[in-house]
């Protein structure tokens, strides 16, 4: 069973103030699925910690503006609030024994510094299954699409770190794994990724 592969960031003078702007950049940087056959993405505001219960959860159709989404976060603008968006991106997904480019679930955070998390990051992307980054041990023809997907994932790296004031960032499974070490087992094979 493969873990979801998430980044998480922790931003410099990141404060309550800062909670909306931080949260539109994010949202700004993300490219979203152009073959999600979804009607709507979800938007969630948490309060305190994710153990309690969701003070919204709202249902925004899609293809939806980024603005009306970061208007949540001004009208819950608190330090133990966190927003959530759900949507997907396309990459490319085994199918049928092909693989083929397909919109994948990913959800978007931007955590006020008083909110209960585990890790105390500051923004996070859960990418979907770490499976679709990695090449299948002994199948040459998943090379590529793993290639292909890691390229998207570091261009939004990128993106998000020019657009946003990162500090310090971290790849990690779900199990606790850090993402580079299993990479850089491929990578000894010949594996790039940029």
């Amino acid at each position: 069973m493969s873990d979801r592969l998430t980044l998480s960031c922790w931003l410099q003078s990141f404060h309550t103030l800062t909670l909306p702007v931080h949260w539109d950049a994010l949202l700004r940087s993300f490219p979203y699925s152009k073959l999600d056959p979804a009607e709507f993405v979800t938007a969630k505001v948490h309060a305190i910690s994710l153990a309690e219960p969701l003070i919204l959860e709202r249902r925004i159709a899609a293809p939806f503006d980024a603005a009306e989404v970061s208007q949540i976060a001004r009208e819950f603008q608190h330090a133990d609030c966190a927003y959530e968006l759900e949507c997907a991106w396309d990459l490319m997904e085994p199918e049928n024994g092909d693989w083929k480019l397909s919109p994948v679930e990913v959800s978007l955070w931007c955590f006020g510094p008083e909110f209960e998390n585990e890790l105390g990051d500051h923004v996070r992307i859960e990418f979907g299954m770490e499976y679709l980054f990695l090449p299948v041990e002994g199948d040459a023809s998943s090379v590529r699409p793993a290639e292909a997907n890691l390229r998207s994932m570091a261009r939004l790296i990128k993106d998000i770190s020019d657009r946003l004031p990162v500090e310090r960032k971290y790849l990690w499974s779900e199990g606790g794994t850090d993402f580079a070490e299993k990479l850089a087992r491929f990578q000894v094979r010949g594996m790039r990724a940029q």
